[in-house]
């Protein structure tokens, strides 16, 4: 499976007073979430450091209802239709949770509980880096997103891909680690610096070594 399962359906542990209703997923924040299943976003919700934390959940067409935990940042909005293969949003580890993590269930059309093992491989499939290398970068960004008209264009895409390429560099760290825990955690360092000097240095240095950086990636990418 592309990501671990962590937690199964029906769990018990000691940090759920509860039965698990749903099947957990190990994955680094800010990997891309996408729909299985063609469908319209019933609700959006925000539960804080509770619960789910930031949610989505999923009409299906089958009547049947998904629901995705502890996002770090929701694309969809209500009454949005998806279809399969769409963007939902970025997996995080809001709520309350021990750790990075996607959370998935599923709900019958008379609102019981359904096991969602048996697709769960389609739902971690379906998650990461997909449809290309400009859209591995960009679907992350913050471009349309910002509130102060005053930030131009090239601010707004410069700050687009420096998020998406830090978050590619994880998305690969994180397919490394278990093989070749060496060259994952190089990565992984390598993403913390590349973020900071994008972000603080002047914009001609920022470019350049995105530009030399998503080279590295790509090559990486294309050889994996």
């Amino acid at each position: 499976m592309k990501f671990r399962l962590t937690s199964p359906y029906g769990e018990l542990t000691e940090v759920r007073d509860h039965v698990h209703h749903g099947v957990d997923f190990a994955m680094p924040e800010g990997t891309t979430l996408r729909t299985i299943t063609d469908g319209v976003i019933e609700k959006v919700v925000d539960y804080g450091n509770n619960d789910l934390g930031k949610g989505v959940f999923l009409r299906n067409e089958d009547g049947t209802l998904s629901i995705y935990g502890h996002l770090n940042d929701v694309k969809v909005k209500v009454g949005e239709h998806l279809n399969a293969g769409d963007v939902i949003g970025l997996s995080g580890n809001t709520g309350h949770s021990t750790g990075p993590h996607l959370h998935f269930g599923m709900k019958a059309p008379d609102g019981s509980w359904l096991d969602p093992t048996p697709i769960a491989e389609k739902v971690a499939e379906a998650s990461g880096n997909g449809g290309g290398l400009a859209n591995w970068f960009l679907e992350r960004g913050k471009v349309g997103t910002y509130e102060n008209a005053d930030i131009s264009l090239t601010d707004r895409f410069f700050d687009a891909f420096s998020e998406g390429l830090y978050a590619s560099f994880v998305d690969i760290a994180h397919g490394l680690t278990n093989v070749m825990p060496e060259i994952g955690g190089f990565l992984t360092i390598a993403a913390g610096i590349l973020i900071m000097v994008t972000r603080n240095s002047g914009k001609w240095l920022g470019w350049w070594s995105v530009s030399m950086t998503g080279v590295i990636v790509w090559l990486i990418n294309a050889n994996s």
